[in-house]
Formats: structure tokens, C-alpha cells, sequence
């Protein structure tokens, strides 16, 4: 039985005391440095991880169930599911088989199947696969080639708490601890909700959709991101504005901060994947708009929590900066 164990007295500790950190602006990265911290985000899900994590360190009855390992839950170094084509060493599998596309588009094409980079996002993302739904386990714990659930407990910050039974994934109809206690706190169920895209696609942005110049305001591929005017229309102050955000369009593109990086860097064989505008790897602190997310100071600072949505886009989506990169609305 999966377990999950929250720490009721901690989280609400850590409400009385929630404020904004001071948080980090787009001067802080600058092109040419590495876009990761991977360890310090939501996607650690081992151990060490700052938000949901296993229960590996948490306590000594625990031992055996998790792992310290952050790649693990994504990667492989041997025994890799090849099936997702180009996905680097990918350590899942998805437990949906069978999506919703998103259908006809009003850039003239028709989505009817999920391309492997936005299926590799999608087997956490689906509400339905398990965070430790693995190919390869870690060290000499076996390999199933369909995937296979671990059996191993997590924690939400803040350590042992509250014992609950709940399916360890994003999904609000699992009940239990996620339903007990995110009804009633700022943002509701919203605060689990956005982490599942669910197994419909045909309400989010298309993903595995061919991206034609010209058709939405999209531009050239060869379009230099960076030399994207931002503020272009806007009031007088926008250039200045949040440490001057529009007055700068750096990405995060082949693991690095880029400013020559172009439209068709973000693309996969000329597609529009989940990874076009996230990049899983960069913690990006540098959104103010999402940095001041006081009911999750729980694990520490607003900045540890939100990872910036792990968007691409220096600066993120201020503006609609991450939209009108590739529109010119």
C-alpha cells in the first residue's frame, strides 16, 4: 500500500511564518552559464528532494523504501525504454497508453498522436503513472521492461506526520491526504490540480503539433529568440520594468543560458513538444510573478518551491514573454 506522510504541524508552522525571499532576477543568468539545479527542485523526488520525496532518510522504519538517487526517476544509464525514440536513457513507462490529441489546430494541422519527448513528460504527468513507476531500479533491484512500481513511501515536507493512503501521483481524485488538506488552503486543489495535464490534450496547448510559419503569428525558425523586441506596444515603462524582464528574451536551450539560440532550438523534428517551453532540469527563479507563492514557504522559501514552472524563458512568462517568442500577436 502506498503511503504518504505529512506533517500537518509543519505545514501550518510554516504558513504562520510565509513570506517572499528575496528572489532572483533575470541579471542572475546570464548567457553562457548552466540552466540546473535540478537537485533543489520538485523533480528530486529522492530522498534529498525539497518537496515530495521518498522516505528513504526520513526515519529508520523507512529504510528500504526509496532512494537517495534524484536521476533515477527519469533516467538509466542501462536497460532504457527505447520505445520513447529520441528521450534520453528514459526510466519509464507511461501507465496511459491512450491520450486525447488535441485535434485540428488553427495553424492548419491536425494533432492525432503524442510525440515521444511530450509521452516522456506525460508518464509522471498524467495523473495516472506513479512517481516510482521504473524500468530499471536503482542498484541490482530488477528491470521490467513495462515498468514497475517500487512500493516505496513519500513525504511531503516537513517529515513524519499524519499517516494517509494515498496513490503516490498528481491526481486530485486519488482522495486521501492530497483532498484532506488542499481543499481547505489558498489555491484549493488548484495547488495539486496544475501538476496533472491528465490524459485529455485537447484542452491545453497543442504538444506534438507541427509548428508552420506563418500560420497564428508564428514566426521564422531562424528567428533569433534573443533579438525578439518584447516590449514592442507596451506602455513606456515595460523596458524597466522587473529588473528590465521584456528588455531581454534568454532562453534556456541544450542545458545553457543562450542568447543566439534561435525558434527552431526549441522545436523537435520541427515540433512543438512540452520540452519547447519547459526545460525539466532548470530551476528558474527568476519569474517574480510566481516567486511570492506564500502557502508553500513549507519547504523553506517561496524560491524553493516553485521552480519558475521549470520554464525555458528567462524571466518567464512576464508579459506573455514565453507566448509571444514564437507569436508575433
Amino acid at each position: 500500500m502506498k503511503k504518504i506522510l505529512f506533517s500537518l504541524m509543519s505545514l501550518f508552522a510554516g504558513l504562520a511564518v510565509a513570506g517572499s525571499a528575496s528572489a532572483l532576477t533575470v541579471s542572475d543568468y546570464t548567457a553562457g552559464v548552466a540552466a540546473g539545479g535540478i537537485g533543489g527542485t520538485r523533480h528530486n523526488l529522492g530522498s534529498f528532494g525539497p518537496v515530495i520525496h521518498t522516505g528513504e532518510q526520513a526515519s529508520p522504519f523507512l529504510a528500504g523504501m526509496g532512494t537517495t538517487e534524484i536521476c533515477v526517476f527519469c533516467h538509466t544509464p542501462h536497460h532504457t525504454n527505447t520505445a520513447l525514440g529520441p528521450t534520453p536513457l528514459w526510466n519509464r513507462v507511461n501507465a496511459t497508453t491512450t491520450f486525447t490529441t488535441y485535434g485540428p489546430t488553427i495553424g492548419g494541422s491536425n494533432v492525432t498522436a503524442v510525440g515521444s519527448v511530450s509521452l516522456a513528460c506525460l508518464s509522471c504527468h498524467d495523473g495516472v503513472t506513479t512517481f516510482d513507476n521504473l524500468v530499471n531500479a536503482p542498484g541490482k533491484g530488477g528491470v521490467n521492461s513495462a515498468g514497475k512500481d517500487q512500493g516505496w513511501w513519500f513525504l511531503m515536507p516537513g517529515g513524519v506526520g499524519s499517516f494517509t493512503n494515498p496513490l503516490d501521483h498528481f491526481d486530485p481524485s486519488a482522495g486521501g491526504a492530497c483532498a484532506s488538506c488542499h481543499v481547505s488552503l489558498p489555491g484549493g486543489m488548484g495547488t495539486i490540480a496544475r501538476l496533472t495535464i491528465g490524459t485529455d490534450l485537447s484542452n491545453d496547448h497543442p504538444v506534438s503539433v507541427t509548428y508552420t510559419t506563418g500560420r497564428a503569428g508564428l514566426r521564422q525558425t531562424n528567428t533569433v529568440i534573443s533579438a525578439i523586441n518584447l516590449t514592442a506596444g507596451l506602455n513606456a515603462s515595460a523596458p524597466t520594468l522587473f529588473g528590465g524582464n521584456l528588455a531581454q528574451n534568454r532562453w534556456a536551450v541544450k542545458g545553457f543560458i543562450s542568447d543566439t539560440a534561435t525558434i527552431a532550438d526549441l522545436l523537435r523534428d520541427n515540433k512543438v513538444e512540452c520540452s519547447s517551453c519547459h526545460d525539466p532540469h532548470f530551476k528558474n527563479s527568476s519569474w517574480d510573478e510566481v516567486e511570492s507563492v506564500a502557502y508553500e514557504n513549507w519547504c523553506g522559501t517561496s524560491e524553493l518551491c516553485t521552480d519558475g514552472q521549470f520554464l525555458r524563458r528567462v524571466g518567464g512568462n512576464t508579459g506573455s514573454g514565453v507566448c509571444r517568442t514564437c507569436h508575433d500577436k
